[in-house]
């Protein structure tokens, strides 16, 4: 796979070195929930990068029951036209200790994909909804 080229705002495309500067500059929010049928839920609190794009995300929370771990912490990732988000956990014992959740961009806001654990990201399909700014 090659580089992810990375515009500004106004659609200018960026150098690694502008991307950079302006990763460390701006922090938004966003709320997505992963769903994957009736006992599958997870709050996924992103803080992202609005001044490139696609969205550089740069951290954030998961809720909700993996494998018995209350909360994972967001560690990288991207949102546009496709979503990637990166996450460690916390469940211990024979529990994952990463999560990666993929998916294409649909209307209305969501993406529908799949999700995996330590280093798959293939293993459970999903649908995440969008929300602007931070869980609630």
């Amino acid at each position: 796979m090659g580089q992810q080229m990375m515009h500004d705002a106004g659609g200018k495309l960026l150098t690694e070195d502008e991307a950079k500067r302006l990763a460390i500059t701006a922090e938004a929010a966003a709320c997505l929930t992963l769903y994957n049928g009736p006992s599958v839920k997870w709050q996924i609190n992103i803080t992202f990068n609005p001044n490139s794009y696609p969205f550089v995300i740069t951290g954030g929370t998961i809720t909700g029951g993996i494998c018995g771990s209350p909360k994972g912490v967001v560690t990288g990732g991207s949102m546009g036209p496709t979503l990637v988000v990166h996450g460690n956990l916390n469940g211990g014992g024979s529990c994952a200790s990463t999560v990666t959740i993929v998916g294409n961009y649909q209307n209305p806001a969501s993406y529908a994909g799949t999700y995996g654990f330590d280093g798959s990201s293939t293993g459970f399909p999903h649908t995440t909804l969008y929300c602007c700014g931070a869980c609630s």
